[in-house]
């Protein structure tokens, strides 16, 4: 069972996610690795960030969205922790997985915010992956909800894997959705709601690697892991990381 941390970690303690810090945490704490998002900033540089506007990072207190900002521009955050850059957080997880989602959210939807050019962000993380695999690179998995941006990826970083998200609001396209991208794609990451065993059964029959997230209790870990489950996604690594031991 492969442990990754969801933003690094979250919860009381921790340092703020998708921070060089919280990566740091998630590795020492045994994670093989971390899942982070990306988005662009107006000058191009792709930044670690969940969401589209700074409000959730900074208590509601900045609310500019990112892609209207440059990097240099970007706020410090709690304990003068940066908002890294993709290539920052893949030099600090040298030899580590990585996962890494690219946001994809839809134009004008008020609860998804806007990446305006999905393919200029794409292009920009593919570069990134690129110098950083002349530098002793993380291992690297792109995954996305878009589906194209995940086939985008295919032709622009065809040697770095990839998997689709599954919206768990969609259970009908747990399986659909990722037997219809093969073969762009080596994994389908799904919510552990939607993860039941004759899923999992069916996507591991197809060939495809399962990934699910966002599981933080052990027991609910433990489960997926006999059924097939490679890949867990926690907010508490130390828990699901304990688990190996037992």
């Amino acid at each position: 069972m492969i442990v990754l941390g969801h933003r690094g970690g979250r919860g009381h303690g921790w340092p703020p996610e998708n921070t060089l810090a919280a990566f740091a945490r998630a590795i020492d704490e045994g994670a093989d690795g971390v899942e982070l998002d990306v988005r662009l900033t107006a000058d191009g540089v792709p930044v670690v960030l969940h969401d589209p506007t700074l409000a959730y990072v900074t208590e509601g207190e900045d609310r500019r969205p990112v892609h209207r900002m440059a990097r240099a521009d970007l706020p410090r955050l709690e304990g003068d922790a940066e908002i890294p850059s993709l290539e920052e957080a893949l030099d600090a997880l040298r030899g580590k997985i990585v996962n890494v989602e690219l946001k994809a959210d839809v134009a004008g939807s008020a609860r998804l915010g806007h990446v305006p050019d999905r393919l200029r962000l794409a292009r920009a993380a593919a570069a990134v992956v690129a110098r950083a695999s002349g530098r002793g690179a993380a291992e690297i998995v792109f995954t996305s909800f878009d589906p194209l941006t995940v086939l985008a990826l295919a032709a622009i970083a065809p040697k770095v894997p990839r998997g689709v998200l599954v919206d768990p609001r969609m259970p009908k396209a747990t399986i659909a959705l990722p037997l219809a991208m093969r073969p762009a794609i080596v994994a389908a990451h799904i919510h552990q709601r939607v993860a039941t065993p004759a899923r999992i059964e069916r996507l591991r029959r197809a060939g495809l690697r399962v990934c699910a997230w966002t599981v933080d209790d052990p027991a609910r870990a433990r489960a997926l892991a006999a059924q097939g489950v490679a890949w867990i996604i926690t907010d508490w690594p130390a828990e699901i990381v304990s688990l190996r031991r037992t």
